[in-house]
This record gives C-alpha cells, sequence and structure tokens, in this order.
C-alpha cells in the first residue's frame, strides 16, 4: 500500500479492482477487497432509498449516496473499524455488549456483539487511562454515513 501509485487486487486470476491503494481501502469494490486489504465490520440489507439500507436484522443505515450510486437490491455495506466510535455521536447506532477488549498501545480494540453480528471497534489511545467498555458491559457504537462502503451481496459473504 505505501509503495504503489495503483494496485490490482486479484481473485481466482481475474481482477477485482484496480486503483489508488486509498481508493482500494476507502472504496473497495467487493466485499474481497474489502477483506483484502484490511478488517471490514459487513452488514447485510437491501437498499430501500437513495442513501439508506434496511438491515436485515432491522433498522435502517443511513449511508452517503456516493456510496449507493448504481446499487440496489441485497447489498453488503461495510465500515472500517477505526471509523466507529464507541458512544452514540453518529448518525448510524448499534447497540451490543463487549465481548473482548485487547490494550495494543497505539488503539484498544473491542469486538462488540450486536443483533447484526460481532463488530470490530479500534479506538485510537488519545489520552492515558483506561478505556470505557468493560468486557460483558452494553454499549452503542456508531459512525457516519460518510465512513460506509456499500458492495454486491455475494455467495461469500453469506448471501
Amino acid at each position: 500500500m505505501t509503495m504503489a501509485d495503483t494496485i490490482a487486487v486479484m481473485s481466482g486470476g481475474r481482477i477485482e479492482q484496480l486503483g489508488a491503494p486509498s481508493e482500494l481501502y476507502e472504496r473497495p469494490a467487493t466485499a474481497f477487497v474489502a477483506g483484502f486489504l484490511g478488517v471490514s465490520n459487513l452488514l447485510y440489507g437491501t437498499v430501500s432509498g437513495g442513501d439508506s439500507i434496511r438491515l436485515d436484522a432491522g433498522g435502517e443505515l443511513r449511508v452517503s449516496r456516493t456510496a449507493l450510486a448504481g446499487k440496489s437490491g441485497r447489498v453488503a455495506a461495510g465500515v472500517r473499524p477505526e471509523k466507529i466510535r464507541i458512544g452514540p455521536a453518529e448518525l448510524n447506532r448499534l447497540d451490543g455488549r463487549v465481548t473482548e477488549r485487547a490494550y495494543v498501545g497505539v488503539a484498544t480494540q473491542y469486538m462488540v456483539d450486536t443483533a447484526h453480528g460481532p463488530i470490530q471497534v479500534y479506538v485510537q489511545n488519545l489520552e492515558p487511562g483506561v478505556q470505557d467498555g468493560l468486557p460483558g458491559g452494553s454499549v452503542t457504537v456508531s459512525f457516519s454515513p460518510e465512513a460506509v462502503f456499500v458492495v454486491p451481496r455475494t455467495q461469500e459473504v453469506g448471501a
């Protein structure tokens, strides 16, 4: 990612996506590319408007119109762990229970069990001390519509 201006991600002998490293990371075209370039939380649902997805497990997810451009039907909405906050600060919110917490120096990693499946959250350790979200505790995680990318829902992601 740091050595190339353009990257081609291939699967099964075919190009899944070709583009700049930031484009592939921030706006992957497929679930394979999203997973190949890092951790992605995928939430499954159906496009229900120009800026929304009705999630399979209930509720609506707001996304940018750009992320939904040309997409319809069943999709997977993705959000990277570092783009999620613990707390209800952003428009998209999911309630859950912390199942794991690991301090890794620069960040604390959380696993949060939600009705939509497990969600990984990376919280940067900006201040000294212990972060909120002890294992077993209830939390709300949130993220902005601009943090969401949308990919087709394929057999390899559980369609």
